[in-house]
């Protein structure tokens, strides 16, 4: 009995036990889901404060102007109140940006970056979006930060006749200038002086043409260039006539796909379409007009359109256009007789006005609008004429008194004019006002002169920040530092340093890291290499798109194997290799993911009655390429694209977008060959989130539809890439890699530093010498801790 008892004790002790620990249990659970619940709820209220960088879907996803880059930093620093919108893109809850910070890798290019992509660790992990730029000219940071200089005028004291003076700059008002109120030192005046001339003052001399990159007889670049015939000197009554060309992006390039020519009575006297001899790679449509069907009946080619223009063109004719340069190279004709209205229209520091503003401000009316799919060329060629001819007419003095710069600064600001709605800061309507009273700019004891309307003056005169860091090898070279909160660093490392505390205070940074171009000029052979880099590169590109498959037999169809590795994905190029004992066959795709997928899933397959081996080439460079391709499918910016393969032609970009778009919201398809009403072989898929990339590559891999197998695989390659760095190549190697890497660590430092909403943008801008040309990378980012 006793014992019995004691067990249900015993018993009644554990229940008692486990009822405390499921009670125990119950209120953990509850708590964790009272402090998950907390936690979503305050994620749901940060997000409500996250600033949030997208792409519009109809913009180019894979490159970026520098004029567009303009647009980007100046709305993310002034906002909707001060600047207009970027067309290309968009930054939701733009109010909440505390500033941007701008990071250039002085002499780093595109190449360098997937050449030691495994080395930029920090870039790769920390930057969601990445677009090509274009390769930099000499001013590229003054049209990035669209800061422009104007002529030196004497400016003697802080206020001139009452002149307001903002941080040293001197701003001149309509009514109210430094200096006689006169057109002296007018562009167009200094060029041309003010009485009314013939047309002949307004030719470029041969000095002008080679200058301004025009074809010229013994000048490298004009080889086989042909002569235009035209050898009769010129007089004031000699014919003008307007040409313009059109273009598109082919294998060797641009090339010429349509040419008119107008007469002095606005007659188009040749209107022709023109076949390129090489594979186009880009119809150019959005300013072209070029179609792949205008180009389909067309048998017209370059030598034709050569030998007409040499019959219809006078001995003594004399061409107009705007930055005619690039028509005549387009035809590959050397003309000596040009009016460039371009140059014509001067304008200081070598600026250059659109002809779209020149017609609207000059001629009233418009021209290239957006009902228009690309430019008319018989349009802008009349308009140029018409531009040319106002110019002689009327003379110098009053052109230079229509004040173009003041329209161009109005066109710009948007509504800078117009009256401002209630509850902007003090700093913001001082800015309106002096905006909308200012004409021009003026140096004032020997400080670099501000343009009204650029956004470092508008920082200036709204009492913002605007800091610029670098070395002092950075501050030499960089240009219009005055309006800048200048700090000279001795090396990166303490750019870095004084960065971290000066940039979160800052609306606007600029940090300038100069290690590589300084360790380039010491090692002067790695100049003479970049052209030879940029080479094997695209044999690393190449060979990483190749398969070798075989053996088959002496008889085999290689249209047959050719349909079966088409499957995959587009290729390039297919040949038979006859050295070995039995013929293989060398496949060539357009992309890198083609590749992989045909080694994986061709592989021990039987084609043509043979068991086959497909496998890449084994080459030095290659015998890394596992370790790449897998870092590049958990690339960050692969994460939510997909690649397509075996699809039916009949399908286009629409029914893809309609297919795929059940399992997310797809941003674009992008095309290998971006034609318009393109019917794509293979393509790359990108969503909004990796979630609906990963679903639907599960659910559509493998899927029949219209009886060909779908492909599906994460993306490898950047959509934006088109060259690939190959590996291992020359001394000083590991340097170089020890160099990028530290830059690299550096950037990563600088961007944990910045405040929380801040946008980053990190410039790679490339090279442009005569060794070689490589474009940039540009890099974006908006800070949030994770």
């Amino acid at each position: 009995m006793a014992n019995n008892a004691e067990r249900l004790c015993k018993r009644k002790r554990l229940g008692e036990k486990s009822l405390e620990e499921a009670e125990w249990k119950r209120a953990k659970i509850q708590n964790g889901t009272i402090v998950e619940n907390v936690i979503r709820h305050n994620n749901q209220e940060q997000q409500k404060e996250v600033s949030i960088f997208t792409l519009n879907s109809e913009s180019n996803h894979c490159a970026i102007t520098h004029d567009q880059m303009c647009e980007l930093i100046n709305y993310a620093v002034l906002g909707e109140a001060r600047t207009s919108s970027p067309s290309w893109c968009q930054i939701h809850r733009q109010k909440q940006l505390k500033g941007v910070a701008v990071i250039v890798l002085h002499g780093v290019s595109q190449m360098h970056f997937y050449r030691y992509y495994l080395q930029f660790k920090q870039l790769r992990k920390r930057f969601k979006c990445r677009l090509s730029m274009p390769p930099p000219p000499d001013d590229f940071l003054l049209r990035i930060f669209g800061t422009e200089k104007l002529p030196p005028q004497d400016c003697k004291g802080p206020k001139v006749n009452e002149t307001p003076v903002v941080n040293g700059h001197c701003l001149v008002t309509e009514n109210n200038s430094c200096g006689p109120p006169d057109l002296d030192n007018h562009p167009i005046i200094i060029k041309y002086g003010r009485k009314k001339q013939g047309l002949t003052s307004y030719l470029l001399s041969e000095e002008e043409l080679t200058k301004n990159d025009y074809p010229v007889a013994g000048i490298p670049g004009s080889e086989g260039f042909v002569q235009s015939g035209c050898t009769t000197k010129v007089t004031d009554n000699s014919p003008l006539l307007g040409l313009d060309c059109e273009m598109c992006l082919t294998t060797k390039g641009n090339e010429l796909t349509r040419v008119s020519i107008v007469n002095a009575e606005g007659y188009c006297v040749m209107d022709e379409l023109v076949k390129p001899d090489n594979h186009i790679l880009n119809y150019l449509t959005r300013f072209s007009g070029i179609t792949w069907k205008m180009l389909l009946p067309v048998e017209t080619k370059l030598q034709d359109v050569q030998a007409k223009l040499k019959k219809i063109l006078p001995s003594d004719a004399v061409l107009v256009g705007h930055s005619l340069n690039n028509d005549l190279k387009a035809l590959q004709m050397i003309h000596p007789n040009v009016i460039d209205t371009s140059l014509l229209f001067a304008r200081d520091l070598g600026r250059r006005f659109k002809l779209k503003v020149l017609v609207q401000k000059v001629l009233g009316r418009e021209i290239q609008t957006e009902v228009m799919v690309g430019h008319d060329p018989s349009e802008d060629a009349r308009a140029a004429l018409e531009l040319a001819q106002y110019f002689i007419t009327q003379g110098p003095k009053k052109v230079a008194k229509l004040n173009l710069e003041n329209f161009q600064a109005k066109q710009t600001v948007g509504n800078g004019f117009t009256a401002q709605p209630e509850g902007r800061s003090h700093g913001e309507r001082s800015s309106n006002h002096l905006n909308a009273i200012c004409n021009g700019v003026n140096r004032f004891q020997g400080r670099t002169c501000l343009q009204c309307d650029s956004l470092l003056n508008k920082l200036c005169m709204g009492d913002q920040k605007a800091v610029l860091l670098g070395t002092k090898k950075a501050m030499k070279e960089l240009i219009y530092q005055d309006a800048w909160h200048k700090i000279e660093c001795g090396t990166d490392k303490e750019v870095v340093q004084r960065a971290r505390t000066e940039i979160p205070v800052a609306s606007l940074s600029l940090s300038h890291f100069t290690s590589y171009s300084e360790y380039i000029e010491c090692h002067l052979q790695m100049k003479i290499h970049e052209g030879l880099l940029h080479e094997k590169m695209r044999q690393k590109l190449s060979e990483m798109c190749t398969v070798y498959a075989g053996p088959f037999c002496k008889d085999f169809c290689l249209k047959s194997v050719k349909r079966t590795f088409r499957n995959c994905g587009s290729i390039s190029s297919i040949s038979i290799i006859t050295e070995t004992y039995q013929p293989y066959v060398r496949i060539q795709y357009e992309v890198p993911e083609s590749a992989h997928l045909a080694a994986d899933t061709l592989n021990g397959s039987i084609v043509e009655g043979f068991l086959i081996k497909v496998q890449r080439p084994i080459k030095e460079n290659m015998l890394d390429c596992d370790t790449v391709l897998k870092k590049l499918e958990k690339d960050i910016t692969n994460q939510a694209v997909i690649y397509v393969s075996g699809i039916r032609q009949s399908l286009t970009k629409e029914d893809l977008s309609e297919k795929f778009s059940k399992f997310g919201h797809v941003e674009a398809v992008i095309c290998l060959d971006d034609k318009i009403d393109a019917k794509p072989k293979d393509c790359f898929i990108k969503y909004g989130s990796p979630e609906s990339a990963l679903e639907a590559q599960t659910a559509m891999n493998g899927q029949e539809v219209k009886k060909r197998r779908f492909n599906v695989l994460r993306a490898l390659t950047p959509y934006h890439l088109q060259t690939w760095a190959a590996q291992r190549s020359y001394t000083a190697e590991q340097e170089l890699k020890n160099v990028m890497r530290t830059l690299d660590r550096r950037v990563g430092r600088l961007f944990k530093a910045l405040t929380n909403n801040t946008l980053c943008m990190v410039l790679l801008p490339g090279t442009n010498s005569a060794h070689c040309s490589v474009p940039g990378l540009c890099l974006f980012e908006i800070k949030q801790d994770s």
